[in-house]
């Protein structure tokens, strides 16, 4: 059971991670999806290497090898933190 709740939980995350990213013109769903692909596009590398460099890290001081479900949602988070960062300065620029 506990295996199935990982796997929903990082389902979850990965459905916030898309809402995050989200960036929405109203009346024009091309940009909308051109914009919230760039947006993940543009998040992607900063959140990719903060997390290369983490699990770089977490693999020296433990001494195992960090499984691919761990790291894809230490990607998730860290990009769901960059985003919120991210989609706040969009936000208020536009305003």
């Amino acid at each position: 059971m506990k295996n199935l709740k990982e796997k929903v939980s990082l389902v979850v995350l990965a459905l916030v991670y898309i809402v995050v990213s989200f960036r929405y013109f109203p009346g024009n769903i091309a940009k909308t999806g051109i914009e919230t692909l760039l947006e993940i596009f543009t998040v992607a590398p900063m959140a990719g290497g903060a997390t290369l460099l983490l699990v770089s890290f977490l693999q020296r001081t433990s001494g195992e090898k960090v499984p691919w479900d761990r790291s894809v949602r230490l990607y998730l988070t860290i990009g769901l933190m960059v985003e919120i960062v991210f989609g706040v300065y969009h936000y208020l620029s536009v305003g």
